[in-house]
């Protein structure tokens, strides 16, 4: 039997401080302890994410497969020729990972930092100590080799999870939103108008909607616990192929606005006209935009390949 070839993608070490701060610069005033303690937790995120890939080394080396890691700042390509990629991070990492691979791939997200309750609690009157809530990741350092047996002996297999098709004035992106997708000016201060209708196969499309507002944001089900949630949207079923979008702070949408926030179904289309001067669309973050300009038009839907993902039980 042939040997499962596996890539093991990493977040980079250069996200957080690579050095233990120093007692020796910190004065007797409360800001540069609280600056202190800052750095000392950016540090140990910094080390728990070392801790983690290490970890997830040391647990390959005893497998019977052949793997490499890589670090996902130096991967541009389209990931090819392996059995599984497996991802150390966060959900960022696990996105990044997303765009560059099609439905024929597993992936399995290592939360390598997760949030820790107790240092929350402990420092909530200073920061934010909040880590990486790693919604899409599985694995922890706690249970990976048990997920990764698991996954080697076919005893788990990977959820189908919609990702978003995106064309611009009839072209094809390459790449597949896995969150969501943001329609807005490039500056957030500037009105952006757009409008957009509905579109069923082989049906009348919808009435054209139109919109000034802050912009316009798509998710798929598994964005929609993401900013989608926090601007007021719904939490859909993991699994769900439909997708759900939100007109932001619309201006005066009158009649309209009941037609401010809405789902398309798998078998529906969003058709998008842009009429500002310059625009973009971000995809899944600020990593990947794209420019769009006056009279360009967008289209949105589901009929992207999806992405198969091993999701915790509890997904």
């Amino acid at each position: 039997m042939a040997r499962k070839r596996l890539l093991l993608l990493l977040k980079p070490f250069d996200v957080y401080p690579s050095h233990e701060p120093s007692l020796h610069s910190v004065s007797s005033s409360s800001s540069s302890n609280n600056r202190h303690k800052v750095f000392r937790y950016l540090y140990d995120r910094t080390l728990a994410h070392k801790n983690a890939i290490n970890f997830c080394q040391s647990i390959l080396k005893r497998k019977a497969v052949d793997w490499e890691s890589v670090f996902r700042s130096d991967l541009s390509k389209p990931i090819r020729d392996v059995d599984l990629v497996i991802s150390v991070g966060g959900d960022g990492t696990l996105l990044q990972a997303s765009h560059l691979m099609d439905d024929s791939i597993p992936i399995l997200g290592v939360n390598s930092d997760p949030t820790r309750p107790h240092e929350v609690a402990e420092l909530s009157e200073e920061f934010d100590a909040t880590r990486s809530t790693g919604y899409l990741c599985a694995a922890t350092a706690n249970n990976f080799e048990q997920l990764l047996d698991g996954i080697l002996e076919k005893r788990f297999v990977p959820s189908e999870l919609a990702r978003m098709a995106i064309s611009i004035n009839s072209k094809l992106i390459a790449t597949c939103a896995l969150n969501d997708v943001l329609l807005s000016h490039p500056c957030p201060a500037t009105v952006s108008r757009f409008s957009f209708r509905i579109r069923k196969d082989e049906e009348p499309p919808s009435s054209l909607v139109h919109c000034r507002s802050s912009g316009l944001r798509v998710s798929t089900a598994a964005g929609s616990t993401a900013a989608m949630h926090s601007a007021g949207g719904s939490i859909m079923p993991i699994l769900s192929k439909e997708l759900q979008y939100m007109v932001r702070e619309p201006i005066f949408p009158g009649a309209t606005s009941q037609l401010m926030h809405g789902f398309l179904k798998s078998y529906e289309t969003m058709d998008i006209a842009w009429f500002c001067k310059e625009g973009l669309v971000y995809i899944d973050g600020s990593h990947v935009v794209h420019s769009i300009q006056l009279g360009d038009t967008i289209e949105l839907s589901s009929r992207a390949p999806p992405l198969n993902v091993y999701l915790s039980p509890h997904s």
